[in-house]
């Protein structure tokens, strides 16, 4: 962002993202796994459908193949309390399945991949060292809409910060269980961890450390 008020002779500080502030701030819970009864010999994948009803009925129905895919895998979906509990009842009937509520940062802490909804969830799963793949879907109207107004390479916040594809970004068709199984595969088990994993330490750097607020505030008196 520097580099872009630069073009316009904007002198701008930057001070982190609070992302990070959120992130380094949580204290993981060392009971997890107890409490949502994962077992410690299989690998936890997180499962981060979004927030909002389209999204979760977009999302959903997909991933719920994907799961089926992996009975070697636990899956935990980050869900939300006051969504109504039916959008997530079909998944949430596979044995390999546990609905994670209102406890994100901690499934994160605890998985070993993720597949996120784009959003800011791709970054905070980024930020605790989750390897990902990021699909989304939405209406073919809202998506010829957006790519006639964006002009930007990737959809994902990782990708779009590294400006580059650290993460596979599966999009619109692209979107299948086929093709979600097969990354999810090489992220959990394959060498494209070690290389995403890299990549995020890039991205650590970038992002700068903690107290974005503090030193937000700081600028602000001295200016």
């Amino acid at each position: 962002e520097k580099e872009f008020y630069k073009k316009y002779d904007w002198e701008v500080d930057y001070v982190g993202n609070p992302v990070m502030d959120a992130v380094k701030a949580h204290k993981v819970d060392s009971t997890f796994k107890t409490k949502w009864e994962f077992s410690d010999d299989k690998p936890i994948v997180a499962l981060l459908p979004g927030s909002r009803k389209q999204e979760l009925k977009s999302m959903l129905p997909v991933m719920h193949q994907v799961v089926k895919k992996f009975p070697n895998y636990q899956f935990g979906v980050a869900a939300i309390h006051d969504m109504d509990k039916a959008v997530y009842a079909r998944i949430a009937n596979e044995p390999n399945v546990t609905l994670v509520m209102e406890d994100t940062y901690n499934l994160l802490a605890n998985a070993t991949s993720a597949v996120v909804t784009s959003g800011t969830a791709t970054l905070e799963t980024a930020l605790w060292n989750v390897p990902q793949v990021v699909p989304y879907r939405t209406s073919k109207v809202s998506f010829v809409i957006a790519k006639s107004l964006i002009k930007v390479n990737y959809i994902s916040l990782v990708n779009l910060i590294m400006n580059k594809e650290v993460v596979k970004e599966l999009i619109q068709n692209e979107m299948t269980s086929k093709n979600i199984s097969k990354e999810l595969l090489e992220i959990t088990e394959d060498t494209k961890r070690s290389e995403i994993l890299e990549d995020y330490k890039v991205l650590h750097t970038i992002i700068g450390e903690e107290n974005a607020s503090e030193k937000a505030a700081k600028l602000m008196v001295s200016y």
